[in-house]
């Protein structure tokens, strides 16, 4: 065990030794890890940027949602699953309304009017409240006024609140620009939820391909089918599979990226490994006659190149979370965005594998230069 301690301490003083007789040596490999590595950070980086551009882009526009609108089936007395059902099955968020009939304004404007079943009234009044009178809900940029105001459903007035909603909430993309909701208790006697039409949409809680709408949509579809409803389901698919495409290809210039970094590190480390071994070939042949193990002297040099790759990484992932908002704004164009450490770690894991087989490669040589017959280096 001492001998083995002594062994592994001669060793390192042997390469801070080297380090520095030959500063080149070490400084060429900080030098090119850094400058390749910060390189690899910044493009990669930018795909990385592009793809949560562009997946926020579509999520803003409704790209998570499938909505569907089927007919009642008299004879299959059921209803829409429940949010928890939903949740649990499809890991989505769902809302269903029922449309039932019309409404007509004080501005004599014609509006949708929709109830809710009974699964779905503690998700409608944290949206809704709790007050038992007609909603009209209104998105933000139209031209109702919050606050009080009257209906007339068939012949009938009521009184009813005025809310504003976000445009991008899930509801008010089931209902567009304003609606009627009325809870299926507080129904006025002339409209029944038997015969109505159900409209809903499921929102996707991670989007991450089209694989995760198509799934949603094969759900609605099989819904209509085994209850024989009619409708349609709309969805964005078709240009979230485009979507797919697009980010296969950057996978592709991702991987030729990456082989081309590890391309000119493995050389580097490779014929500067080579090089300093044969250098002192005579003293590690020496050490392998008094019984040190060939398998220490590669580990050296694994180890060597390990710190020192490692510690330019470190200083180039360093670098680019510093500096990576004039690179990202002023160099990659690609807007007023920056990476946390999270949203860049597939990147980073990437780099990592990739200078890891660099050194490991590197080590190939060091490896047939050690188990060299002693005889033939010391004749």
């Amino acid at each position: 065990m001492k001998s083995l301690i002594l062994t592994i301490l001669y060793l390192a003083k042997d390469t801070v030794h080297r380090w520095f007789a030959r500063i080149s040596s070490p400084l060429a490999r900080v030098l090119v890890v850094f400058f390749l590595s910060l390189s690899a950070l910044s493009a990669l980086g930018s795909y990385a940027i592009s793809a949560k551009l562009v997946k926020n882009k579509i999520i803003r526009q409704g790209g998570d949602l499938v909505s569907a609108t089927m007919t009642h089936n008299p004879d299959i007395p059921s209803a829409f699953p429940t949010e928890k059902q939903v949740a649990d099955l499809l890991n989505a968020d769902s809302y269903a309304l029922s449309i039932i009939g019309f409404a007509r304004t004080e501005e004599r404007r014609t509006l949708t009017v929709y109830t809710y079943d009974f699964c779905r009234s503690g998700q409608m009044q944290q949206i809704l409240g709790a007050t038992n009178v007609p909603i009209v809900l209104a998105s933000e940029e139209s031209d109702f006024t919050p606050g009080p105001t009257s209906l007339t459903i068939n012949n009938i007035r009521l009184d009813a609140q005025v809310r504003h909603m976000p445009p991008e909430h899930p509801i008010m993309r089931l209902v567009g620009d304003a609606a009627v909701i009325i809870s299926v208790d507080n129904l006025p006697p002339a409209l029944t939820p038997k015969t109505a039409t159900l409209s809903t949409i499921l929102r996707v809680r991670n989007l991450e391909s089209s694989a995760d709408i198509t799934r949603l949509e094969q759900y609605l579809r099989t819904f209509m089918r085994l209850e024989g409803r009619h409708g349609g389901v709309i969805s964005a698919s078709r240009l979230l599979s485009e979507m797919d495409d697009a980010l296969s290809k950057q996978m592709q210039c991702r991987a030729a990226f990456c082989l081309g970094i590890s391309g000119i590190v493995g050389i580097l480390l490779t014929a500067l490994a080579g090089m300093e071994y044969r250098q002192n070939e005579y003293i590690y042949t020496l050490m392998k006659s008094f019984g040190i193990r060939p398998l220490l002297l590669v580990g050296a040099f694994i180890v060597e190149n390990l710190i020192i790759v490692g510690a330019s990484f470190a200083a180039a992932l360093a670098a680019f979370m510093h500096f990576q908002r004039p690179i990202v704004t002023q160099i990659l164009r690609l807007g007023n965005y920056s990476l946390t450490l999270q949203e860049i770690l597939p990147e980073i894991q990437l780099i990592c594998y990739t200078l890891l087989g660099c050194i490991l490669v590197s080590s190939l040589p060091i490896i047939a230069a050690a188990n060299r017959d002693i005889g033939r280096v010391l004749k």
